[in-house]
C-alpha cells in the first residue's frame, strides 16, 4: 500500500472510530490514528480517542474491551493488518497529555543541545 494510500485509510478508519457508539451516555470527540511499534518491535497502529465524560473509578472495562474489539473489527474491515492498540482519554487529560508532551520536548531537545555542545567543547 502506497503511503498516501495509507495515509488515506488511516484517516478513513479515525472517521469510523469517531461515528462508533459507545455504550451509555458518552461520545467520542476526536481520534488519532497513527502508525507505531509494539514492544517486541513488530508494526502496529496507535488510536488515541478522547471520550466525551468521565468515570468515577476509571474507564468502566465494558466500554474499553468494547471499543477495543470494534476499532480492531474497523480496521480489518479496512484492510489494515495491524493490531491497533488504543488509548482513551477524557478531553482534560488529551488536554493535560499535549502539554505534558511540549515541555518534554522543549526540555529534552535543551538537554540535547547541552550534550551536543559540552561533547564539541571537550574535543578542542
Amino acid at each position: 500500500m502506497s503511503i498516501d494510500r495509507r495515509g488515506k485509510v488511516l484517516e478513513e478508519l479515525a472517521q469510523a472510530i469517531r461515528e462508533t457508539e459507545l455504550p451509555g451516555s458518552s461520545s467520542i470527540r476526536k481520534v488519532s490514528v497513527e502508525p507505531y511499534l509494539d514492544a517486541d518491535g513488530e508494526p502496529a497502529l496507535k488510536a488515541l480517542i478522547v471520550v466525551e465524560g468521565a468515570y468515577e473509578g476509571g474507564w468502566p472495562a465494558e466500554l474499553t474491551h468494547s471499543l477495543r474489539r470494534q476499532v480492531n473489527q474497523l480496521a480489518a474491515e479496512k484492510g489494515l493488518n495491524e493490531y491497533v492498540y488504543v488509548t482513551l482519554f477524557t478531553e482534560q487529560e488529551f488536554k493535560d497529555r499535549e502539554s505534558t508532551d511540549d515541555l518534554a520536548e522543549s526540555d529534552s531537545t535543551t538537554d540535547i543541545d547541552r550534550a551536543l555542545s559540552e561533547d564539541q567543547q571537550d574535543r578542542q
